[in-house]
């Protein structure tokens, strides 16, 4: 029985993990750059504002450009990690656009670098 229930949820767990190479490749073709931050709040509610530069190297116009940041401490401790969607469009063939004052979400007061990853973009679909 217990053979019979770990096959039956390793086949859940990959049926529920499809392979995209067309995503892997819009990713692959995107360059996400972080040009500037600083954290605004009122020390109660503090959210790094960013400004995010993405290059779509794709034939094809991208958006929802989904990005994982993660905040640390001066003394390099890792503080606080979330995801963002930019909500915007970026055409192909090596376009260039610039999203500005973009509040990334809920961090520490204290937080002093940020970094950021691209994780996710799709197609726009005509």
């Amino acid at each position: 029985m217990l053979v019979f229930l770990s096959g039956i949820f390793s086949f859940a767990l990959t049926a529920c993990d499809p392979v995209d190479p067309e995503h892997d490749l819009l990713v692959s073709n995107t360059k996400l750059e972080l040009v500037d931050w600083h954290v605004s709040g009122l020390w109660v509610i503090n959210s790094p504002v960013a400004w995010i530069r993405v290059t779509n190297y794709n034939p094809v116009p991208i958006h929802d450009i989904t990005l994982e940041y993660q905040t640390y401490a001066s003394d390099g401790r890792p503080l606080d990690k979330g995801t963002f969607t930019i909500e915007g469009t970026v055409p192909g063939d090596g376009t260039t656009k610039n999203f500005i004052e973009l509040y990334l979400g809920l961090v520490d007061l204290y937080s002093e670098r940020l970094t950021c990853k691209l994780i996710s973009v799709k197609r726009v679909n005509h």
